[in-house]
């Protein structure tokens, strides 16, 4: 009994393809294994570690076909630009997704925040929860969950308050031209002093910033630690006042002195 030749050939490729298919899938869960240990001891987002991995996977799955596809007889030109063709519209129609993408490369490669870390990113303050792949999750502080498209954030200002450690913290206080300049300096230094958040280095900057229409303007400058900052802001001018209540300090509000001239200040007057 005689095997048809072209048929077994035909079946021969078949059996080849088959058999590329399922080594290629190993491999492509070998790959997938392998980047979920990997990744998962890297800083990377979890939400960004699983796309990786998905795109890793399925890519080599369609490279996989695509060449098993061929040893069967499929043509390998027309399948390569069909590929080619899908990328293309693809491209044209995640035009946004891709900026947010290559923005995500960026911050990746330099890391401007990291997972953590307080910024003001796009206009808004927030502990930075989750750096996704087209996106970046905030905390505010009063407790919302804020997602911003990193090209946003790559487009504006971002500051970051938690990078260096420290931060400057600038108050100004006006008191009466009646009031001793170095009583008020020393009132401050009794504040700042015992004050374990405000760091001796730098030292504190206490100073007479201007001299207004109707007060003198003190200037104080406070280095605290990054968790030390917004508390320093919210409770220092309270006490502030508190102190300069207590020591006679006046804090004037603006006034004008009115002078009346002619029949109408005569008039007025005996009103």
């Amino acid at each position: 009994m005689f095997f048809d030749i072209p048929l077994l050939q035909i079946v021969l490729k078949i059996g080849i393809a088959i058999l590329v298919f399922l080594v290629g899938r190993w491999l492509a869960g070998r790959l997938r294994l392998t980047l979920e240990k990997n990744l998962g001891k890297t800083k990377i987002a979890p939400s960004m570690a699983r796309l990786l991995i998905l795109a890793a996977y399925y890519g080599l799955m369609i490279l996989v076909l695509i060449f098993a596809l061929a040893i069967v007889g499929v043509p390998l030109q027309p399948m390569l630009t069909a590929s080619f063709l899908i990328v293309v519209v693809l491209g044209f129609a995640l035009q946004q997704s891709l900026s947010n993408l290559a923005a995500t490369i960026l911050f990746m490669l330099f890391e401007p925040f990291r997972v953590g870390e307080l910024v003001e990113a796009n206009g808004l303050l927030g502990t930075v929860k989750e750096l996704q792949l087209l996106n970046t999750v905030l905390v505010t502080g009063d407790n919302k969950e804020v997602t911003i498209p990193n090209s946003k954030i790559q487009g504006n200002n971002l500051i970051n308050y938690s990078r260096l450690g420290s931060l400057r913290a600038m108050f100004v206080f006006r008191v009466s031209y009646a009031d001793d300049i170095a009583k008020v300096k020393a009132v401050l230094h009794d504040l700042i002093d015992p004050d374990e958040r405000v760091m001796t280095e730098p030292p504190p900057i206490i100073f007479v910033q201007s001299l207004d229409e109707n007060c003198v303007s003190i200037s104080v400058r406070l280095m605290a630690k990054t968790e030390h900052y917004f508390p320093l802001l919210w409770d220092f001018p309270e006490r502030v006042k508190l102190r300069f209540d207590a020591e006679g300090i006046t804090m004037p509000y603006p006034q004008r002195d009115v002078h009346l001239h002619g029949r109408d200040a005569v008039g007025l007057l005996k009103e």
